[in-house]
């Protein structure tokens, strides 16, 4: 199963001067359907505006509906429950998913909190994420905005909104030995971290003006989404793509 994982696209309209995401984004999606192996899906994990906007969602998801596969969203900071449900036609309350596949079981998680720019979940989340973790035996692989693990090679490497929430998430996950790996936006920058063996990892922006970090020259004044190859064994492997 191939899994396209693009983040933190940030359609703000009108566009700052200069920003240019709009063709960011449409450089993505045109690099995904060049692609001579085509992802079975594709996850996007938060802040899909950066106004809550209801034109710009629109805007978002007109571009997501030029994909030929499925596509997933759940909310970053920037974002808001009431309007990514409204234009994505998601049910009201927490957005969180289960992705049931042949051999792997995603779940999308909503770490968006009401009161900051970092991460929280609280424990009706908590509870979701137990049964579904409960419910299966299958690899399992998690997406989420916020990281709830220290980020390596950031000067602000922890990003949930307190050590206790984290903790709570972080003993939960790592009590269920089918987690095989963590994959965040939020950091604006490719950074890796571990909840307890679980490798972690954050995907940069694919705005270009809101990405932080240093890039190999092919990379440069390119957006970068993420491939990630699961196997039928549980393993998986990761590919940084940068947009012709």
């Amino acid at each position: 199963m191939l899994v396209a994982h693009i983040t933190d696209s940030h359609i703000e309209l009108p566009e700052p001067r200069g920003a240019g995401r709009i063709a960011d984004f449409e450089r993505v999606v045109a690099d995904i359907g060049r692609l001579s192996v085509q992802p079975d899906l594709v996850i996007h994990t938060g802040d899909i505006t950066h106004c809550d906007r209801e034109a710009e969602y629109q805007q978002a998801c007109s571009l997501l509906q030029r994909l030929p596969m499925p596509c997933h969203v759940i909310p970053g900071n920037k974002d808001r429950r009431e309007s990514m449900a409204a234009v994505f036609d998601l049910a009201p309350g927490f957005i969180q998913q289960t992705i049931d596949t042949a051999h792997w079981q995603l779940l999308l998680l909503d770490t968006l909190s009401d009161t900051s720019n970092k991460g929280a979940y609280c424990g009706e989340r908590l509870r979701w994420l137990e049964t579904a973790l409960s419910s299966t035996t299958k690899p399992v692989a998690i997406f989420m905005h916020h990281p709830s693990f220290e980020m390596t090679d950031n000067p602000y490497p922890f990003q949930f909104e307190n050590k206790d929430t984290a903790n709570e998430f972080n003993k939960l996950v790592t009590s269920f030995n089918m987690v095989k790996g963590i994959f965040c936006g939020h950091a604006h920058r490719n950074t890796t971290g571990k909840v307890g063996t679980i490798p972690g990892m954050t995907l940069t922006a694919m705005s270009l003006d809101r990405r932080k970090g240093t890039y190999s020259p092919k990379m440069d004044g390119k957006p970068i989404y993420q491939l990630i190859d699961f196997a039928d064994d549980g393993g998986f492997r990761c590919q940084f793509r940068a947009c012709l």
